[in-house]
C-alpha cells in the first residue's frame, strides 16, 4: 500500500474520545454558534436601539430555536455528509461521526431532537407574534435543513451559499426584530447583509480549500463553479464588503425620511479591518497553513465584527 493510501487509511480510523461530553461536543461543533447566535443578539440589540422594551423571554425562545436548528444542521451535515463519501478527514475540533465516535443514525436520531425542540420554541413564539414568525421559520427550516439531505440538496447544486444567507442572515435577524417589535422595517434586512457576507465566507474558505476533493465526489459549490482564480476574487468581495456596508449604512442612518435609526457608534466595525485585509490577502501558494485555516480566520473575523456592531446598537441608544 502506498503512502497516500495509508496516510488516507490512518485518517479513517476510529479516534478514542476522553468522554461522552466530549463526544457531543465535536459532533455539534458549538465553536460555530457565533454564526447563529449573533443573529439573534443583533436583531434584538436594533430594536432596542430604536427604542422597543426588551421582550426576554420571547429572546430566550428565539435564541433557543435558533440554536437548536443550527445544531440539527450541523449534525445532519455531518451524516449526509459522511454517507456521500465527501467527509473522510479528521479536523481537530468537529468529525464525531467520521472518527467513528458516533454512527450516522446517532447523528440523525440527534438532530431529529434538536429540531422538535426548536419546532416547540417557534409554536410558542407564533402563538406569542403571529404568522409572520410561521413563515420565517419554515423558510429558515427549507435553507437550513435542505443543505445537505438526501435527493435534491442546495450544497450539491451550488445553492449552499444562498441558503445560508437567507437561514443564517436576513431570516433569524429580522425574525428577532419582528418578535421583538411586531413592525416592518427594512433595517434588520439591510444590516443582516454585512453578518451574513463573512457567515458565507466561512462557508466558502472551506469550500475553497476542499474544491479538488468535493469535485471528484460529484459536489458542485460555489467554489466549483468559480475555480480557483474566481474563488479568491469571491472570498475578496465577501470579507471586504461588510465594512463598506457599514459606513454606508451610517451614513443613509443621517437621513431621517429613510427611517434607518442607525447609530455612528457603528463605525467602530471598521476596527476589525485590519484583520479582513489581512485575510483578503491570503494565498494557498505563499502560505498553504494558513490558506489551510481560512475558515477559522474568518469566524473569528465574523464574531469580532458581530460584537463590534452589536454592541454599537446596544450602547448607541444612550450615546
Amino acid at each position: 500500500m502506498n503512502a497516500k493510501k495509508e496516510g488516507k487509511r490512518h485518517m479513517e480510523m476510529p479516534d478514542s474520545p476522553a468522554s461522552n461530553v466530549r463526544i457531543w461536543l465535536t459532533a455539534v461543533r458549538p465553536f460555530a454558534y457565533t454564526a447563529s447566535v449573533l443573529t439573534v443578539v443583533l436583531g434584538a440589540a436594533m430594536a432596542y436601539h430604536a427604542g422597543f422594551t426588551p421582550r426576554w423571554g420571547a429572546l430566550a425562545l428565539t435564541l433557543l430555536g435558533v440554536v437548536c436548528f443550527h445544531t440539527a444542521a450541523n449534525l445532519l451535515n455531518d451524516c449526509f455528509d459522511h454517507r456521500r463519501g465527501l467527509d473522510r478527514q479528521v479536523f481537530p475540533v468537529s468529525g464525531a461521526v467520521v472518527r467513528g465516535w458516533i454512527t450516522e443514525r446517532q447523528a440523525f436520531r440527534a438532530a431529529m431532537l434538536c429540531l422538535a425542540i426548536g419546532v416547540m420554541c417557534g409554536v410558542a413564539l407564533v402563538a406569542f407574534a403571529g404568522w409572520v414568525v410561521l413563515l420565517l421559520g419554515i423558510l429558515g427550516a427549507v435553507c437550513a435543513l435542505g443543505y445537505t439531505t438526501p435527493r435534491f440538496c442546495f450544497k450539491y447544486a451550488g445553492l449552499g451559499d444562498v441558503a445560508i444567507f437567507f437561514a443564517f442572515g436576513v431570516l433569524p435577524v429580522f425574525g428577532t426584530w419582528w418578535v421583538q417589535t411586531r413592525t416592518f422595517s427594512w433595517l434588520p434586512i439591510l444590516w443582516s447583509i454585512p453578518l451574513v457576507s463573512l457567515t458565507v465566507g466561512i462557508l466558502h474558505a472551506n469550500n475553497w480549500r476542499d474544491l479538488a476533493t468535493d469535485g471528484d465526489q460529484g459536489c458542485r459549490t460555489v467554489a466549483g463553479w468559480l475555480g480557483f482564480d474566481g474563488s479568491r476574487r469571491y472570498y475578496r468581495l465577501l470579507v471586504l464588503l461588510p465594512f463598506a456596508l457599514v459606513v454606508l449604512y451610517v451614513g443613509l442612518g443621517r437621513i431621517p425620511r429613510l427611517r434607518l435609526p442607525t447609530p455612528t457608534l457603528a463605525l467602530i466595525a471598521l476596527l476589525a479591518l485590519p484583520l479582513a485585509l489581512q485575510l483578503a490577502r491570503t494565498r494557498r501558494a505563499e502560505d498553504p497553513g494558513a490558506f489551510a485555516m481560512l475558515d477559522g480566520k474568518t469566524a473569528q473575523l465574523h464574531m469580532l465584527f458581530g460584537i463590534l456592531v452589536t454592541l454599537a446598537f446596544w450602547i448607541g441608544r444612550y450615546v
